[in-house]
């Protein structure tokens, strides 16, 4: 995956969020190493202005911020 695709998407997606939401990370969905662990999956993280988190798993890195940004509509 592109860095600048993602780092434009990263952007885009926090102009996106709802007042006082911020994204919080990005990360692989893998719970650990072994294959039944492994994913090719990524989750995008939002924390919310009262301590909620908001989350949404994606095929890439991009699914999982548009999903993100999708789930507050």
């Amino acid at each position: 995956m592109d860095p600048d695709a993602v780092n434009l998407a990263w952007t885009a997606a926090q102009r996106q969020l709802p007042e006082g939401w911020a994204l919080d990370g990005l990360r692989c969905a893998s719970t650990g190493l072994t294959p039944e662990q492994r994913s090719d999956d990524w989750i995008a993280v939002a924390l919310g202005p009262n301590g909620e988190e908001r989350t949404h798993r994606g095929p890439d890195a991009i699914a999982a911020l548009l999903g993100l940004v999708s789930s507050f509509a």
